[in-house]
């Protein structure tokens, strides 16, 4: 007589990106992380397809015509096509008819979301899936994940169920308070995790071996060691093959592929994640340089891709220049954007970077104050931005400076200063967001530190997971959080960023547009300014005809 067991491992997987309503362009940029991991699983010889709802027909399943009628008049209320101010009797008016708006769209998005659980339990029936692994956004993505994952565990019992992506390092553990039907969820770097889930997963008694799992065992939540990917060489090509990811082919996806060049970070900054994420390892882990140029390489021959954005958030300047000059040397036809830094500009060979095809440099300012940049454990000197900023722009770089406004201990003076400082340079353009007070930051777990005040720590986390940065909108139309800053309540902090971003466009200083916007504007051959603003309407009216229009030209010139 045999004895049957179960087999441990998870050969057929469906990894499902549901990030809810897109609320901007880049929202529609390839995904990498699901492309990393299918690349992780295709290496341990498993079959996996990803699931993008990120898409333009998303879009359009999402806006009935009659919804996106009511968005185009709302928004013309909010930003009037004259380019006027609206009065305070028509922003009320706005609001009050947005929130109806907003409602609606809820209603239609709840209708389709047991549409689409049925599209995906219907596949994993018919394509013999045997675990789904499921990016966590928060805001909608997270409430729609939930509720496809609930119906996958009803339907389809036998199943595995992960979780994993960034949102996991903010809320770790209270996110199983929404992910009840989750065996478990990975946080940190999922390559690694993936491929051994892949291995043993389907035997709950092995995820005790398996580095950065959350999972409940006899009603605790249990998390298993911290660990790394330790050479980035070693990461399996990201996969973008339509047979694994069927949306990265047409008109559905925009063809910019984000590529790993570096990871972990060094820096302590009070209101950032990435210290928390690079705990176990805060040495910068570095793709060699002759690795970084053979996959983008190898990429633009597979898919006909020749536009990338750096994933790093901390990528130092010797490998941008070391990469820029090995680009050049094999005459690579590329254009590519990244993150920058104002310590250490003077080792930056910014005009190389440029010959290399760097389009667009995202520095993270934050403030114009060095009493406002110790306060945020920052690590750079105000004396040191103008000239790293005006040394990227001398060489012809798209110069995009980030601010958080109002910051902790932000005041008129310090206010002042910034605005001084961005007058005096003059970027190319700015990111201006409001405080937002990350759980497991510094900012978080020290808030009367900062003078920060929560109502309840609880209910901030919870309602963090559901609330969503509408970035689509005027910071002062956004949801309020239940937290004050310098003693401002939320809706105040999100009207003086509303206030300040408005003094910066008076200035002639563009705002919201990002390097990532700036690529996308570049390849539609449009200013990035009257791309933004077609953009932002056609997103939030829900105006696919006019997204489709504006994906195919961009991807027409990638």
């Amino acid at each position: 007589m045999v004895c049957m067991t179960m087999k441990s491992s998870l050969d057929r997987w469906l990894l499902i990106n549901y990030s809810g309503y897109p609320f901007a362009l880049n929202s529609l940029i390839l995904d990498n992380g699901l492309a990393n991991l299918a690349g992780s699983l295709k290496a341990a010889g498993k079959q996996v397809e990803i699931l993008d709802y990120a898409t333009v027909s998303m879009l359009e399943r999402l806006t009935p015509p009659n919804l996106s009628r009511m968005l185009k008049s709302t928004w013309n209320r909010i930003c009037p096509p004259d380019g006027s101010t609206p009065s305070t009797w028509h922003k009320a008016l706005a609001v009050a008819r947005l929130s109806c708006v907003e409602a609606y769209r809820t209603h239609c998005l709840k209708r389709l979301l047991h549409e689409i659980a049925m599209e995906i339990v219907v596949k994993i029936r018919r394509d013999g899936i045997e675990a789904v692994g499921f990016k966590l956004w928060n805001g909608d993505g997270i409430q729609g994940s939930a509720v496809i994952a609930r119906m996958i565990r009803k339907e389809c019992p036998d199943v595995r169920i992960f979780g994993g992506g960034p949102q996991v390092d903010i809320f770790m553990e209270h996110l199983f308070g929404t992910f009840d039907a989750f065996d478990a969820i990975a946080f940190g770097e999922g390559e690694d995790t993936i491929r051994y889930l892949a291995e043993s997963g389907n035997r709950r008694e092995m995820f005790d071996g398996i580095p950065n799992l959350l999972y409940r065992d006899d009603g605790r939540i249990r998390q298993t060691e911290t660990r790394v990917v330790s050479n980035l060489d070693d990461i399996a090509l990201p996969v973008y093959d339509p047979d694994v990811y069927p949306t990265a082919a047409g008109s559905e996806k925009i063809r910019i592929i984000v590529i790993d060049d570096s990871r972990g970070c060094g820096n302590n900054c009070a209101f950032c994640i990435h210290p928390i994420k690079s705990t176990a390892n805060r040495k910068m882990r570095l793709k060699s340089v002759s690795k970084l140029a053979d996959d983008i390489e190898l990429l633009q021959r597979r898919h006909n891709v020749h536009t990338f954005r750096f994933a790093g958030s901390c990528t130092p300047y010797k490998l941008l220049n070391d990469f820029s000059a090995e680009i050049v040397r094999r005459k690579t036809e590329i254009i590519y954007a990244s993150f920058a830094h104002v310590r250490s500009y003077g080792t930056a060979n910014f005009e190389t970077m440029k010959k290399a095809g760097c389009l667009a440099l995202f520095f993270g300012v934050e403030s114009g104050s060095q009493r406002v940049l110790d306060a945020m454990l920052k690590n750079s000197k105000v004396e040191d931005i103008a000239p790293a900023m005006r040394k990227a722009m001398d060489a012809g770089i798209y110069t995009i400076g980030s601010l958080i406004f109002p910051a902790p201990f932000d005041d008129e003076q310090s206010e002042a200063q910034t605005l001084a400082l961005m007058k005096s340079i003059r970027p190319s353009g700015l990111t201006i967001q409001p405080p937002l007070i990350i759980p497991r930051t510094d900012w978080f777990n020290n808030a009367d530190k900062y003078g920060v005040r929560f109502r309840s720590r609880e209910k901030y986390i919870e309602m963090g997971m559901r609330w969503k940065a509408k970035n689509l909108l005027p910071v002062a139309f956004w949801a309020p959080l239940p937290v004050s800053i310098n003693g401002r309540s939320f809706k105040r902090v999100l009207k003086k960023t509303s206030d300040f971003s408005r003094r910066c466009e008076e200035e002639g200083i563009p705002t919201g547009v990002a390097d990532d916007t700036y690529l996308m504007s570049y390849r539609a051959g449009m200013d990035p300014i009257e791309f933004r603003n077609i953009t932002r309407m056609a997103f939030f009216s829900g105006d696919a005809d006019k997204v489709r229009e504006l994906v195919e030209r961009i991807n027409s010139n990638i």
